[in-house]
């Protein structure tokens, strides 16, 4: 049987370059028949609905690993985006598949310890103040999601994803004693 997770993977990977995609070339991408995936989902609202809670799943093991109340916040953040590359399509595909409300309900968890962890970097002075940390958490889905959608379409090399995510936002949040 195939793995349920790499097939999900695959199609994530598919679905963000190719929205139109069919149940069949989904199947393709995962290296699977089209009889297999149907075993492993229910049609394409099924599709979305499992790649919405392996992202979730996925989402809070990444946070969970990179301890974010822990160390240096800059290094915590570093450990988050570690974490969260690998996945960033899962994260693009439900941000275009899904309603507003169902992506927030989904990520209020998420949202929380990632904001918790600019609140720490505000805290500790590592981080400015003159922002809020909603507002932290906010550039960096969409830095995170930009990035990655960039090496999708081959405007940004894969390995810089994490990098350019990194340096972007630290550069616009550090205060500037830090930058200095």
């Amino acid at each position: 049987m195939a793995d349920k997770d790499a097939v999900l993977m695959a199609a994530a990977h598919l679905l963000v370059r190719e929205p139109a995609a069919s149940m069949a070339e989904v199947a393709s991408a995962a290296g699977i028949s089209r009889a297999t995936l149907h075993r492993l989902v229910d049609g394409r609202k099924a599709l979305v609905r499992e790649l919405a809670e392996l992202g979730m799943r996925r989402g809070r093991e990444a946070v969970r690993a990179a301890d974010l109340a822990s160390g240096d916040p800059r290094e915590a953040y570093q450990r988050l985006v570690d974490g969260l590359v690998p996945i960033a399509d899962l994260f693009n595909l439900l941000y275009r598949e899904q309603t507003a409300d169902e992506m927030y309900a989904q990520a209020a968890e998420l949202d929380d310890a990632i904001t918790a962890l600019f609140q720490r970097g505000q805290r500790t002075g590592a981080f400015r103040t003159d922002m809020t940390a909603a507002w932290m958490t906010e550039a960096f889905y969409s830095l995170l999601g930009g990035a990655a959608m960039a090496a999708q379409q081959g405007r940004l090399a894969s390995r810089d994803v994490g990098l350019m995510t990194t340096q972007t936002l630290l550069a616009g949040i550090t205060t500037k004693e830090e930058t200095a």
